[in-house]
């Protein structure tokens, strides 16, 4: 792999935003352009053509900005087109898979709540994770549709409300873990272990990480890294907001959102 790594970061919204700490601990020299596709979101009720559809388009567009690494930080945007642009494009692609097997490894014979988009729950791609781990009658899946367009416009108490049904279901049946499935809900973690916090929650942000580090094999070359934002018909608001959720990150932020 190249001494130099531009990684180009996609998601419907700001999910994504949440993998960005970990990617610059691991990736501190990389230049890092992520894209927001808040014009077409949110992904996660769309057909599956459809959102192959807007992922080739964010893809071309990293193309035509050099990248030479791209992450789908996005269950969603993954399960529909990971494999696809995998076999189109000869740069590194990489996806976002739910934390299911560390939180059924670390959970013997128990039940496991696996929150996800709809689109991601009824791909291929869920049910073969759930095959090859020998546990889908451990698997309790939870159609969370519209959680993420609260957690883009900041909307916490509606997300709250959201989320509060379904940990109250997901504690009557006896389930001590639950993995959150999209990007967007890691946002709000700790909204979620407010209302459960006798629950743990997985995640598959750092093991994402940990896998493109060990792949891209980056030569640390010290050197002023850049993060580039851009939002499809973002408004002044929104990034503001990118902003506010970039707020934990180890990188001087506010200079490079554009």
């Amino acid at each position: 792999m190249n001494d130099y790594i531009k990684i180009g970061v996609m998601d419907s919204g700001f999910g994504g935003l949440s993998i960005l700490q970990n990617l610059s601990s691991y990736f501190p020299y990389s230049d890092i352009l992520y894209y927001g596709d808040l014009l077409n979101s949110p992904y996660g009720n769309k057909p599956t053509k459809k959102v192959l559809e807007l992922v080739i388009e964010i893809v071309n567009f990293f193309l035509s900005h050099n990248v030479n690494a791209i992450l789908l930080a996005c269950n969603t945007a993954t399960s529909a087109s990971v494999e696809y642009l995998r076999e189109k494009h000869e740069i590194p692609i990489f996806g976002m898979e739910p934390a299911i097997k560390p939180a059924l490894l670390e959970n013997p014979n128990e039940q496991v709540a696996v929150l996800a988009t709809s689109l991601t729950l009824r791909e291929e791609k869920f049910e073969n994770l759930g095959k090859k781990l020998n546990a889908i009658h451990r698997i309790v899946p939870y159609n969370c549709d519209g959680l993420a367009s609260l957690i883009d416009k900041e909307n916490f108490e509606k997300a709250r409300n959201f989320i509060k049904p379904i940990l109250q279901d997901i504690q009557l049946r006896g389930i001590h873990s639950v993995v959150l499935g999209c990007t967007h809900y890691v946002l709000i973690k700790e909204i979620f272990q407010q209302l459960a916090p006798n629950v743990k929650f997985y995640d598959g942000n750092q093991g994402t990480i940990r896998h493109m580090y060990n792949t891209l094999k980056p030569i640390n070359m010290e050197r002023d890294a850049e993060l580039d934002i851009y939002l499809n018909s973002g408004t002044e608001k929104d990034y503001e907001i990118a902003f506010r959720y970039l707020k934990h990150s180890k990188r001087e932020i506010k200079q490079y959102v554009k």
